[in-house]
């Protein structure tokens, strides 16, 4: 019983000294821009929860102590920890390195560094977002009104437009063009 309550002490210890920072070990320079990184970030981390104006109710943060404050305008305090460019971002990846520094060339140590202790969100709750339609062709291709990854030009019903049939011609015929282009230029040199 002894033994599991100081692995649970040791582990416990461990999280939290790889979670932290002396501030003063990073230059007061880079601590201003985390700060300023803090502070811009705050606005759209509250814009993300219901019920929130752009403008917080608090936003603050300190370079010297790296101490901050977001509260939305709603009155709540949303987890930084869960962001990038966030003071907790910054302080868990500066640990990270530290803890990397700290293996001597350990390649599994320094892996166990970055992957023990991963720095923002996880798992992030997507709120901003929209819904494509999506289908595939014979070919594979998939079409779709507001796929990102739908083919240049594609239309809603699959059907191609002048930049797909341009697009299309180049990919068919653009190595015959060029070696045509290759060959003409050799011509005119001999």
């Amino acid at each position: 019983m002894l033994s599991l309550v100081a692995v649970v002490v040791v582990s416990l210890v461990r999280i939290v000294a790889a979670q932290t920072i002396d501030p003063s070990t990073v230059p007061l320079s880079l601590r201003s821009n985390w700060c300023l990184s803090q502070t811009t970030s705050c606005p759209l981390i509250c814009l993300q929860t219901p019920g929130n104006s752009e403008q917080p109710e608090e936003n603050s943060c300190e370079p010297d102590t790296l101490v901050f404050s977001c509260v939305c305008s709603n009155g709540a305090t949303p987890n930084a920890s869960e962001y990038s460019q966030t003071i907790p971002y910054f302080i868990c990846t500066e640990a990270n390195n530290e803890c990397v520094n700290n293996c001597g060339g350990n390649s599994g140590c320094q892996y166990a560094c970055r992957t023990s202790h991963p720095c923002g969100a996880q798992n992030p709750q997507r709120v901003n977002t929209t819904s494509t339609s999506t289908t595939m062709t014979q070919t594979g291709k998939a079409t779709g009104t507001g796929d990102p990854y739908a083919p240049f030009g594609s239309s809603a019903s699959g059907k191609k437009n002048g930049g797909t049939a341009a697009f299309d011609l180049g990919q068919s015929y653009g190595a015959g063009f060029v070696m045509a282009g290759l060959f003409a230029g050799f011509a005119l040199f001999l």
